[in-house]
């Protein structure tokens, strides 16, 4: 899926969850002033908190793809994102030297100025094996 999807996605989410809140909020205070039930009110409430908490932790976390934690890969070992992804669709990790791998991601078809290339998720990792960077790149020579 492409990142402009997916953001546009995030922010629909983010802004309903907002909206929401403020609306419990409202609803919440008014309740107190006309002496009524709240204790739905404040349930709904936290429940709107918690998942707007949660969706921003989780955009955070994967703010490169949805598909990769950056906080897992990164300071990880090469060898446990393999473990955890699979196999990488471009490069190869080799041993004692540092290197990039990649995931592919997308290919850019959108109807504003699509480049028509493939996109990866690039893994940046230094000689002993520890990664260092990540990004959405093109390949080489892109």
């Amino acid at each position: 899926m492409h990142p402009w999807y997916i953001a546009i996605i995030k922010l629909i989410m983010f802004l309903g969850l907002f909206i929401c809140s403020i609306i419990l909020i409202v609803m919440l205070i008014s309740a107190k002033i006309h002496h009524k039930a709240t204790r739905i009110i404040g349930l709904l409430l936290s429940l709107d908190i918690i998942l707007f908490a949660y969706s921003l932790i989780f955009a955070l976390s994967h703010s490169t793809y949805y598909k990769y934690n950056d906080w897992a890969i990164l300071n990880s070992d090469i060898n446990s994102v393999v473990n955890k992804y699979g196999v990488f669709d471009m490069g190869a990790i080799q041993e004692g030297k540092s290197g990039r791998v990649g995931y592919y991601i997308y290919t850019d078809n959108v109807w504003i100025m699509p480049d028509h290339m493939k996109h990866y998720y690039w893994i940046y990792y230094d000689e002993s094996g520890t990664v260092y960077s990540v990004e959405d790149s093109l390949p080489p020579g892109g």
